[in-house]
């Protein structure tokens, strides 16, 4: 390596002020070196939308010298918290939710106690007790934890989990469903979690996959890379993460999902207004903008673990 080379590499270094939490390296990289590089200053905190989320942060990304996990610099994790989260829209999608919920739930043994963790207003949990389930959730938005509650009748507290005074061995199966990318601290949710799991109890994890194939060609476009997601995983970091914290990794696939095509033109306007104004009006005219399209693009990861 030439000296020009060595110290381009050295400044486009820095540290997180935290180790990784899949190798404990304290070395990290710009994800995109050619991205500028985001102000604090700019920032916008506002609640959290299950549906929607900016991509004001892309920029600022790193990854991991040692072990390639990507993440979000601790100076991005939010302000905001999760508990003033509301979006009514998501409600509007209850079916799609319930069926891709229970298409999830077919990669672990029907019955015993279910554990969602970030539940939103519960459309896992419903599927869950309809395939057998006794299901609890935990949630953080007390509007979302109050809906479940009141409209699905699920046993959902609200708050964090290692508030939810839950006993150790307690659940089947525990679940986090597109939860995962967005927590501050995974190790020790993960760790609460193997806690609060029965000995042969599953772990299910669904989130985006940083390592796939369309990750890699999209680049810094790719749609995963949101303002509220601060860990991102690929298949390898994801097992060795779960390994370290004393599960077995049993499955790891890509998992497809089901919504009317107005959901995924609705996508679209997270990169440009104009782009989605003219899509979404071009089905609005031809009538198929409720029409149910199933999307597998490979990049997101279903992941099954294993409590010994």
């Amino acid at each position: 390596m030439s000296v020009n080379s060595a110290s381009s590499l050295e400044s486009a270094t820095t540290s997180r002020r935290a180790p990784c939490p899949v190798c404990g390296g304290t070395s990290f990289r710009r994800r995109f070196p050619n991205s500028s590089s985001p102000s604090l200053g700019d920032r916008q905190d506002a609640p959290y939308r299950i549906t929607h989320s900016e991509r004001r942060f892309v920029g600022a990304i790193e990854r991991c010298v040692a072990c390639g996990m990507i993440l979000l610099p601790l100076d991005y994790l939010p302000v905001t918290p999760y508990s003033d989260a509301a979006d009514p829209y998501y409600l509007e999608q209850e079916e799609e939710r319930v069926i891709n919920a229970d298409r999830l739930l077919q990669l672990v043994p029907r019955g015993g106690r279910l554990l969602e963790i970030g539940c939103a207003v519960g459309f896992l949990l419903v599927a869950a007790r309809e395939r057998g389930f006794d299901p609890v959730g935990v949630e953080m938005s007390e509007w979302a934890s109050g809906i479940a509650r009141s409209k699905f009748g699920l046993d959902v507290r609200t708050g964090r989990l290692e508030d939810a005074g839950l006993d150790d061995d307690s659940f089947d199966v525990v679940v986090l469903a597109d939860v995962i990318e967005h927590l501050t601290d995974p190790t020790t949710t993960v760790r609460e979690i193997r806690r609060v799991l029965k000995p042969g109890g599953r772990l299910l994890l669904l989130t985006p996959d940083a390592g796939s194939t369309m990750a890699k060609l999209v680049g810094e476009r790719w749609w995963g890379l949101l303002d509220d997601h601060y860990f991102y995983f690929s298949r390898a970091t994801m097992r060795r993460f779960l390994e370290n914290e004393g599960f077995v990794v049993d499955d790891v696939r890509a998992q497809g999902r089901s919504f009317p095509l107005k959901h995924w033109i609705f996508k679209i306007s997270q990169y440009s207004e104009v782009v989605h104004g003219v899509i979404a009006g071009a089905t609005a005219r031809l009538g198929v903008a409720d029409l149910r399209v199933s999307v597998n693009l490979g990049d997101m990861m279903a992941c099954v673990a294993r409590k010994p």
